[in-house]
């Protein structure tokens, strides 16, 4: 649902039923209650009605109400299944309105007899309010009739004279309307979770006993605490110094901090490749298989020693295609890769807004994304499509929460082609929808997700290679091929991620997994569902990489995490709310810490930025030397410079087959003989390929044309025998 915070013209609202159709009482901090009304158009009045003169604890508490009615949804309420039925009777509808319908604009109203007054425009949105003074009797009546009560709370001065402050309540009444920015919600309900407005207001106490001391006598505490009431006032000090809203401010950092790190990951990307810290595993491959592609050639990897969709199911990469015919380099990858790893964090702050009851509560969350260090390994370490897939999860995850399920089913259906696994992902995200309620939408993604992993892995994958998957064999120990074989293989895959789990070195993977989020997903384990199919499989994983966060292969589940944690921030609010403000301050802390700490960032202690090198000159002069197009063989580090050609190698290749093909595969004659150009550096280079670059230099089919800085470059002048 989309809540407009484009308020309507409220002047002269009549609360009588013709005009407003009660929906429900929500209880308000210290015994309060508000009726909560729709109108013909839906929209949404909040009515307190007082027997008593306002006091400032009750403008307070009408404030932080204020600051979760834009978020709030016909859902959160007890108002009945029915209800926009017989809202549509009431009113007369031919047609019903869908329960997103409801609340596009929002007010709030104080009904009481003197004392404090609510300012024209009320929390962190700017909501129109206004205060009624009864002129006769107490009025008790709430919007439509319904019954809406308060426990008295001391009054901030004596009453005022009736006429002049219905004068002044006439004159609240007529203040314009103030346009607002809109704000996304979302609409997967989860009882796990406390609803956003019930977790801002806090639930009511139980009643005084008969006998208790008199309501003048009691003095309510806010229920935030000490550390919320702090926060609180600091930002309306700045909203009253900027003249800007919360929702504003919070919308301006979040973008000015996406836009920090957007530019810092760029630069460290692109300097890495510049200072040739980028490798033919991973970046070669893709930069060499997305210009292929771009050139309507067969997209095989020469690199990899398999066709580039034989490898991974790395479809996305025909949409990037189109991209490389305006500028076919590496770069546009690594941007494409920071920019979708950093759009999960509009997810988490859009969610975080609406579950937590106030954008800084979204933005905290949002900035602890953007610090976890399993997330920015995914950007530092190479190029792999799966980045791409991240930001598509998350965003499907929002369209989901808000009843989206066209754009949902477009994000998902972006994210499956990015790589074979995402399925996992995809079906456990069905299977939070299926539990947070959405049981017919959740069965079916799960299924597509499901249906897509199987489809892929043993079907398209096999015909793109010509031969079966042999990948679960090797990583994770899998007897036998297809999916028969890995299904009587899980219990062993679960025992193994278990056992892994369980050493110094699993111990340590998942705590700096959980720990730069405080831990919070734990208490939202529902919200795992998603990230367990990767977590999973790299603690089940042969290869120790898979268990570690310096690499990428926490891109997928990291958003996940992100809303899991806003999730367990909703779990503390419902057990004890005076604990959010607190946990906030604790997860953000958390995450600037282990993001210096174990990071890859410009800022972090370890960052991965090396030093320019006096070698790089030289490199580049070398690579200079080879012809555009020609078949070349390089090492590691030099051959993502050079794999804008068909037949671009990493050395040994093809001399020697390694790091090549599936196990087995050796490369042919033709292979060896096509190559007219190696460019490496014999001082990094291991004992036995040292070797074979000398047999090559001094066969006599080899002259050197450049030999500095510790390069090589050697250019086929004879052919070689027959």
């Amino acid at each position: 649902m989309v809540t407009r915070l484009r308020v309507a013209e409220t002047a002269g609202s009549d609360p009588r039923s013709e005009v407003w159709l009660p929906a429900a009482d929500v209880p308000l901090d210290g015994g309060r209650t508000a009726c909560v009304a729709f109108d013909r158009a839906g929209r949404t009045l909040l009515r307190v009605v007082l027997d008593h003169p306002a006091s400032d604890l009750d403008v307070e508490v009408l404030e932080r109400a204020a600051d979760a009615l834009p978020h709030l949804r016909l859902e959160d309420l007890d108002a009945g299944g029915d209800y926009p039925l017989r809202h549509a009777r009431h009113f007369g509808l031919e047609v019903a309105l869908g329960p997103t319908a409801f609340n596009r604009a929002a007010e709030v109203e104080l009904v009481a007899p003197g004392g404090r007054r609510l300012p024209r425009a009320l929390g962190s949105c700017g909501l129109p309010a206004r205060t009624v003074v009864p002129a006769g009797p107490r009025d008790r009546a709430a919007p439509g009739g319904g019954a809406a009560r308060a426990t008295p709370a001391p009054s901030a001065g004596g009453p005022a004279d009736d006429a002049g402050e219905a004068e002044e309540a006439a004159h609240d009444g007529q203040g314009p309307a103030r346009d607002q920015a809109e704000t996304e919600t979302p609409a997967a309900p989860d009882d796990q979770d406390a609803p956003a407005a019930r977790t801002a207001t806090g639930p009511a106490p139980a009643p005084a006993e008969a006998g208790a001391v008199e309501p003048e006598q009691v003095v309510p505490t806010p229920a935030g605490g000490a550390v919320e009431r702090a926060l609180v006032g600091a930002g309306r000090r700045l909203q009253a110094a900027t003249g800007q809203s919360a929702l504003t401010l919070c919308n301006a950092a979040l973008g000015l901090i996406m836009a920090v790190f957007v530019g810092a990951f760029v630069y460290q990307t692109w300097t890495l490749h510049q200072r040739f810290g980028t490798y033919g595993y991973d970046v070669g491959i893709y930069d060499q298989g997305t210009w292929l592609l771009s050139r309507f050639q067969e997209p095989f990897s020469t690199i990899r020693g398999l066709p580039l969709f034989g490898d991974h199911a790395s479809y996305v990469l025909v949409a990037v295609a189109p991209l490389y015919r305006l500028w076919a380099d590496p770069r546009l990858l690594l941007a494409l890769q920071v920019i979708f790893l950093a759009l999960p964090a509009v997810a988490v702050y859009r969610v975080g807004t609406r579950r937590l009851g106030h954008p800084a509560a979204g933005l905290a969350v949002a900035v602890a994304y953007l610090a976890y260090p399993g997330m920015q390994w995914a950007i530092a370490w190479q190029f792999h499509p799966e980045a791409i897939a991240a930001g598509a999860l998350a965003m499907a995850a929002l369209a989901a929460d808000r009843d989206r399920t066209a754009s949902m089913a477009a994000w998902i259906a972006l994210a499956l082609t990015c790589r074979e696994d995402v399925g996992l992902v995809v079906a456990g995200f069905g299977a939070l929808l299926a539990l947070n309620g959405k049981r017919d939408l959740g069965r079916r993604t799960a299924l597509v997700g499901l249906g897509w992993f199987l489809v892929v892995n043993f079907l398209l994958i096999p015909m793109a290679n010509g031969r079966p998957t042999a990948q679960f064999e090797a990583a994770y120990r899998v007897g036998g091929r297809g999916p028969v074989a890995v299904l009587l293989g899980l219990p062993w895959i679960v025992l193994h991620a278990g056992t892994t789990a369980l050493t110094n070195d699993g111990l340590w993977y998942l705590l700096l997994v959980f720990l730069p989020l405080a831990g919070l997903p734990l208490l939202a384990p529902r919200w795992l569902l998603p990230a367990a199919g990767p977590l999973l499989l790299n603690l089940a994983s042969a290869h120790p990489e898979q268990h570690q966060i310096r690499f990428h292969y926490l891109a997928t589940a990291a958003p996940f995490l992100a809303l899991a944690a806003v999730a367990g921030l909703g779990v503390v609010a419902a057990r004890r709310r005076a604990l959010v403000a607190p946990m906030l301050v604790l997860l953000v802390l958390l995450a600037f810490a282990t993001d210096w700490r174990y990071g890859p960032a410009v800022w972090s202690k370890d960052r991965v930025l090396p030093a320019a090198s006096a070698q790089d000159p030289a490199r580049l002069a070398a690579l200079a030397k080879v012809d555009p197009g020609a078949p070349v063989s390089a090492q590691f580090h030099l051959v993502t410079h050079l794999t804008h050609r068909k037949l671009a190698y990493e050395f040994p290749n093809p001399f020697r087959a390694v790091n090549w093909g599936r196990p087995g595969d050796a490369h042919a004659q033709a292979e060896v003989d096509a190559v007219r150009w190696v460019v490496v550096e014999p001082g990094l280079l291991g004992q036995e390929d040292r070797k074979l670059f000398e047999r090559l230099r001094t066969n006599g089919e080899w002259r050197v044309p450049y030999d500095a800085g510790g390069v090589v470059v050697l250019e086929r002048v004879a052919e070689p025998p027959p």
